[in-house]
């Protein structure tokens, strides 16, 4: 079962999340500090029975809402099936950016179409 944790969460673990984004930061492109995005985004992270596969996170970009995740290997489609979920919560236009060939991969197997060589949206 996917479990989902926000930052507000009592046993949300930032320590976890923040570990993970460090490792994989410089592959999301992500300038930000962590715990800017924890403040400033629309931060979840998902669990598969208590195992910690990643973390997804919305934010408001150019007037359009983008999103961006990193998550451990080996989980393809349990990270899918998390992308696929969170896309739910939202009633908008999601926009994406990468040049990560497993990230694009996952974004079109959700159903985002590219727009432009590294820029995808997932229409409502």
């Amino acid at each position: 079962m996917t479990d989902v944790k926000i930052p507000t969460d009592i046993d949300f673990n930032y320590k976890q999340c923040k570990k993970l984004f460090k490792k994989y930061r410089n592959e999301i492109n992500e300038n930000s500090e962590f715990r800017d995005i924890v403040r400033n985004t629309f931060f979840y992270s998902f669990y598969d029975d208590d195992k910690f596969l990643g973390c997804i996170y919305y934010f408001e970009k150019e007037g359009n809402l983008f999103v961006n995740a990193y998550a451990r290997r080996h989980h393809h489609l349990k990270n899918i099936e998390c992308l696929k979920m969170s896309l739910e919560w939202f009633n908008c236009d999601i926009y994406a950016e990468t040049t990560h060939k497993t990230a694009i991969l996952c974004l079109l197997k959700c159903g985002f179409k590219r727009i432009s060589e590294n820029k995808f949206i997932y229409r409502r």
